[in-house]
């Protein structure tokens, strides 16, 4: 990555320099600012507004004693300066920025939570990225954006192409006069040039389907809009509509074949719609054998057909040609797999003969997204596509293929083996998270869109849940003593990353991870009182959900798990608390909690791991304490990376 080389020396000097300016003016925070006279100036950071200092607010009876009347105090009050307010009230810590990314990375802002709507989180989010962009941390967010990508760490891919979209265009238009302003500001331009330039860089590794290359494209242009490109510009510059034109020319022209008939349009964006901005041409080489091959690929891109095969021109036609084919060019062209497939795919139609369209996926390697959709409900046609199913539409289409009788009892087993391969799984990238939706959704029987019903196979169910565990790599147990405590308050029934899954449900499910791992385990669940469960190994994924959904619900006290461990004097090393963080509730903070059990226990380096189940800034975990750590919902390395605090590691 040669830009991202040059982005991380200039963010660093960048950051020195906004230091140096800052303490020079005596101002907390200075900015770039595009200047009214063209490129950007220094500016001083707005502050976000504090409320004036005022008497002490009376609030409901119990948030801080058992006074029929009390004044804020507890959670809601600051035990340090470094805390603010989250959105229930109470007083928290600010997370890093590095786990801020993270977090919008790996957990987006769809649904919002039980506090904000989605709409404000998106905005509290996109400020943060743009403000830690502006501070320097450029190379942080790419390099954050590549590994949770390539990592498949993110269960939905809007916010990482977001990421990456603001990475590329964030302030494009503004750099036609950067060499205007002083030399400081030219630094802040060459840093924004470095980190478009880097973020393009990515494009072949995180877009790696033509779905992630439309939303990407989609996004780019929304940022390029709001970021002073002229107007009626597309925001298409010559390193954009290179990027572009780099993408399709690295593919095989199988994989061209396969991407441009499987995925034609998405999100409003097709394939010719790129060429049409970006102006692909493919520069004739005698030693390129497959070229011909790539030509027919970009004709049919541009006008829905393929041409003649040169093969068939007579040797009169093949002399007027510009360009004279080789023998080589000719013969690949001639026995294209990828010709063929595209022929096959052009030649079904609803009136196709549902024999033929089994010949066709068996021979040419067809895929559901192939097929017209008036003959999707063929059992032979889905027992087809099933022999070499990818394992995320495998997943994807379990309900409808068990709805038609696609799956029965001569080939159920063989199903559920292709559901829980390790190889496979691993292979796919298929993230824990939709595997977990495909469970809920599949034992439900009905799904949350549609007419569709079906009835569930135990076999399946089974196979799901043991596909869950799979996905997460196999991590040894610590020996350490653990404390998994989850957060079962009001907040936690928000449903999480657009699905029917509420944040209790999905953080139950990631705690069973480590339960199913570790020997010494002891399980709680807490809102405004903590109530022991009795949790056992044979437990299944969908009664442990029925058990903690039948809880009641109340206000959030994230601190009762190491007061309860405190009073009951039980041994803990590790306390791994599931949350969104929006506690208010209790009579002393969870950082004060964990170290007046560490004195009580004498166990001194007992530690804190916060499992944040929403995209907000807060966390209960103290940043100056290294026996206190944040980790992300939803992310598959979460086992390990616990193990790893666990045992002194990080």
């Amino acid at each position: 990555m040669v830009f991202y080389e040059k982005l991380v020396p200039l963010g660093e000097e960048l950051k020195e320099l906004l230091a140096k300016e800052a303490k020079a003016q005596g101002v907390p925070k200075l900015v770039f600012s595009p200047s009214e006279i063209g490129g950007f100036e220094l500016t001083v950071e707005a502050p976000k507004p504090v409320e004036p200092e005022s008497e002490p607010e009376r609030v409901e009876p119990g948030w801080a004693g058992d006074d029929d009347v009390c004044y804020r105090s507890g959670q809601r009050s600051k035990a340090s300066q470094k805390q603010i307010e989250n959105s229930a009230g109470g007083f928290v810590f600010q997370v890093s920025d590095e786990t801020r990314v993270r977090r919008y990375l790996i957990m987006g802002t769809t649904g919002g939570t039980f506090y904000i709507s989605e709409k404000e989180l998106a905005i509290e989010n996109l400020a943060d990225l743009m403000r830690i962009i502006d501070q320097g941390e450029a190379a942080m967010v790419l390099r954050e954006i590549k590994e949770i990508s390539l990592g498949g760490r993110n269960p939905k891919q809007e916010p990482v192409m977001f990421a990456l979209a603001l990475c590329a265009k964030y302030r494009i238009g503004h750099l036609h006069s950067s060499g205007l302003g002083s030399e400081a500001a030219k630094l802040y331009a060459n840093y924004l040039k470095a980190m478009h330039a880097a973020a393009l860089e990515l494009l072949q590794s995180v877009c790696r389907i033509p779905t992630h290359l439309f939303m990407f494209v989609d996004f780019a242009q929304k940022v390029a809009k709001h970021s002073g490109i002229p107007k009626g510009s597309t925001g298409w510059g010559r390193a954009f509509r290179k990027a572009i034109c780099d993408w399709y020319a690295a593919k095989s022209p199988r994989q061209m074949a396969m991407a441009v008939t499987k995925y034609g349009k998405r999100g409003g964006w097709s394939h010719r719609d790129l060429f049409r901005l970006a102006h692909p041409t493919l520069n004739y080489s005698a030693d390129d054998d497959q070229f011909l091959e790539r030509e027919q690929i970009y004709h049919f891109i541009v006008k829905g057909e393929l041409a003649p095969r040169k093969r068939t021109f007579a040797q009169a036609e093949l002399d007027l040609l510009e360009q004279k084919p080789t023998e080589k060019q000719l013969d690949s062209e001639e026995k294209s797999e990828a010709l063929n497939l595209i022929e096959t795919y052009k030649s079904l139609n609803k009136d196709s003969a549902e024999q033929d369209v089994v010949v066709a996926i068996k021979q040419k390697g067809l895929v559901r997204e192939h097929i017209p959709p008036e003959l999707l409900n063929s059992v032979p046609i889905w027992k087809a596509l099933l022999d070499d199913m990818p394992m995320t539409a495998l997943i994807r289409n379990l309900a409808k293929m068990t709805a038609i009788n696609v799956i029965d009892a001569d080939n159920v087993q063989l199903v559920c083996g292709q559901i829980t391969n390790q190889e496979a799984i691993y292979k796919s990238r298929i993230h824990p998270m939709q595997i977990l939706v495909a469970h809920h959704m599949y034992r439900s029987g009905k799904g949350d869109k549609g007419k569709l019903t079906w009835g569930p196979k135990v076999e399946i169910v089974a196979a799901l849940e043991k596909a869950f565990y799979t996905s997460f790599k196999n991590v040894e147990p610590t020996g350490k003593r653990y404390c998994f405590a989850f957060d079962v308050s009001g907040s936690m029934c928000q449903s999480v990353l657009g699905t029917t899954i509420t944040a209790r449900e999905a953080s139950v499910a990631m705690g069973m991870i480590g339960l199913r791992t570790e020997q010494n385990a002891e399980t709680v669940a807490f809102c405004d009182a903590l109530e022991e469960i009795p949790w056992k190994k044979e437990w299944k994924l969908d009664e442990t959900c029925d058990y903690f959904n039948k809880l009641r619900f109340g206000a959030t006290d994230c601190a009762l798990p190491m007061v309860w461990a405190k009073e009951q004097k039980k041994k803990f090393d590790v306390f791994v608390v599931f949350t969104d963080n929006e506690t208010y509730y209790g009579k002393i903070h969870p950082h004060d909690a964990l170290c007046e059990y560490r004195e009580a226990s004498g166990i001194h380096d007992a530690r804190l791991a916060v499992m944040g189940m929403c995209a907000n800034q807060f966390t209960i975990a103290d940043p100056d304490d290294a026996g206190m750590m944040d980790f992300q919902g939803f992310d598959p390395c979460f086992p390990q990376m616990l193990a790893d605090f666990a045992l002194g590691r990080i």
